[in-house]
């Protein structure tokens, strides 16, 4: 009798393994829900997560002017400190946020950016659409900003998707985490706005 039953709790073992091999593999999309559960406690009007539309957008044109998809990480924690740091000392981050795209875009122009592969190049007017849609955003009326936020978290984190699924630009892991960002954050500023 004892044979039969630990010979049944083996097959629920392996099967509990690899469900939480499973969960485990999709990281990314945990990380990604924490992280708009996080920035949707602060919400506000939606116009104020312009700045992850921004950041999304620079994170990805400067790792498109590197040309190396694995340098997409380090960027993404740079750039959360910088912003952070820039906060603690009350400064507003906007200045330096659009100092460092304009160099990073200048740079890629001169380095040949816009002659790569196509998805590659595509990261230089994301850059603009996304970065002007985040800077006009926090001009507009709240309501009005906070749909145009909603609209662009929505569309980068479509182009999150086309990204994942080339497995082109950034690593794949950053565009998962990105595009489950995005998106919910998107559509929770709709929700709630």
């Amino acid at each position: 009798m004892s044979d039969i039953s630990s010979e049944s709790t083996v097959p629920a073992a392996g099967a509990a393994r690899r469900a939480l091999i499973g969960v485990a593999r999709r990281w990314p999309t945990w990380c990604g829900l924490a992280a708009a559960a996080l920035s949707a406690l602060d919400l506000g009007d939606g116009r104020g997560q312009a700045l992850v539309v921004f950041l999304a957008a620079l994170i990805y044109l400067g790792t498109a002017v590197v040309g190396r998809p694995g340098v997409v990480w380090p960027l993404f924690g740079a750039s959360v400190v910088a912003v952070t740091l820039l906060r603690l000392l009350d400064a507003d981050p906007w200045p330096a946020l659009v100092g460092g795209a304009v160099s990073i875009a200048v740079i890629g122009l001169m380095d040949g950016l816009l002659r790569r592969p196509r998805l590659t190049a595509a990261q230089f007017p994301a850059m603009l659409v996304f970065g002007g849609a985040a800077l006009i955003a926090m001009s507009l009326s709240p309501a009005v900003g906070g749909y145009l936020v909603a609209a662009a978290l929505i569309a980068h984190g479509t182009l999150d998707i086309v990204v994942w699924r080339a497995n082109k630009v950034v690593a794949r892991s950053l565009a998962e985490f990105c595009a489950v960002l995005d998106l919910t954050l998107g559509v929770a500023i709709l929700v709630l706005i």
